[in-house]
């Protein structure tokens, strides 16, 4: 049985992306909260940034209900013990306001900077998160397993939902397996209606539970220019059509080499909604008429990054 929405509002169905920069967060969730937002994404940036989720706790003692979810926390540069304390203490401070969103990111730079072997990736993200999961819902591991032999008690536990990273049909099949939730990034939504709504609902079926939400990201950006709209998501989208899992990706959406290698207007029309705000409103309605169970919106800056957040989170804060 697949998950239904009616019983959630639409502003719970809509979170605002937001920068990880260590020395506005705080505040900036403060004003996000303030204008009536009801949940947050927050990227996990590069390793050697301060760490996520010590940021969000800071935040959670200024803020009063605002749930935070990390998109992503790159689970090579966390052992799962150690990601688990964390949660399990944000969570204490702030009870039932975190969403886990774990991913693998580059296996690459996994073994350049941690020396972690993460080869092939979904298997040691499949081991990752069935470590993770059991410590954070049981409190407790016993697990002997290729890449971690672990014999763990923390003498805490909690529901927190816990998001992979997904972007290929199988990562969305792990994710109905073994997931509370799927977190892509630049989907397009026939891609994800098509081929990931059913791999998620494969995977969910599999191992006989519903099929958890997906969280579809939509960048945004607030002009009516069309050239200016491009200009800035061609930037934005440039280098993720560089990488190998992206292009795949792509590819079994339906786009040409030559498309995704120059980044077309097709390709860019897929993925971002641009306007003003009731135009904008009136896309982000039309998508979760669909399937799509939420919405992750990114801001994409025209000239005043800060100014056109707050925009936005006035927008959905309004719903």
């Amino acid at each position: 049985m697949e998950q239904k929405n009616v019983e959630r509002s639409l502003r719970e169905r809509i979170g605002l992306t937001v920068d990880p920069n260590p020395a506005t967060l705080v505040e900036t969730l403060v004003e996000i909260e303030e204008a009536g937002v009801d949940h947050v994404w927050v990227g996990g940036g590069p390793p050697w940034n301060p760490d996520l989720l010590t940021l969000l706790s800071a935040a959670a003692m200024r803020t009063t209900h605002l749930i935070v979810g990390t998109a992503i926390v790159q689970v090579f540069s966390r052992h799962p013990v150690f990601l688990a304390q964390q949660a399990l203490s944000f969570n204490a401070l702030a009870p039932g306001r975190l969403r886990l969103g774990v991913g693998t990111s580059s296996p690459a730079f996994a073994k350049r900077m941690y020396g972690v072997e993460m080869e092939p990736p979904l298997a040691y993200l499949r081991e990752y998160v069935q470590v993770l999961r059991s410590l954070l819902q049981e409190g407790e591991v016993h697990h002997q397993g290729r890449s971690f032999t672990i014999d763990a008690e923390l003498g805490a536990s909690s529901q927190v939902p816990l998001l992979i990273a997904a972007l290929g049909p199988v990562a969305f099949r792990l994710a109905g397996e073994m997931a509370d939730g799927a977190l892509p990034a630049l989907c397009p939504i026939p891609y994800l209606l098509g081929t990931a709504l059913p791999a998620l609902s494969e995977g969910s079926a599999s191992v006989g539970r519903s099929r958890p939400p997906v969280v579809a990201h939509v960048p945004v950006i607030l002009t009516e220019d069309r050239e200016t709209a491009f200009q800035v998501g061609r930037q934005a989208i440039r280098f993720n059509t560089s990488l190998p899992t992206y292009r795949n990706m792509f590819l079994v959406a339906g786009f040409s080499e030559q498309e995704i290698t120059t980044v077309s207007d097709h390709l860019i029309e897929s993925l971002i909604v641009f306007g003003d705000e009731s135009r904008i409103m009136d896309r982000l309605l039309e998508l979760l008429g669909t399937e799509i169970d939420e919405l992750r919106i990114s801001p994409l800056p025209v000239s005043d990054a800060v100014q056109e957040g707050s925009r936005l989170a006035r927008l959905i804060g309004q719903l």
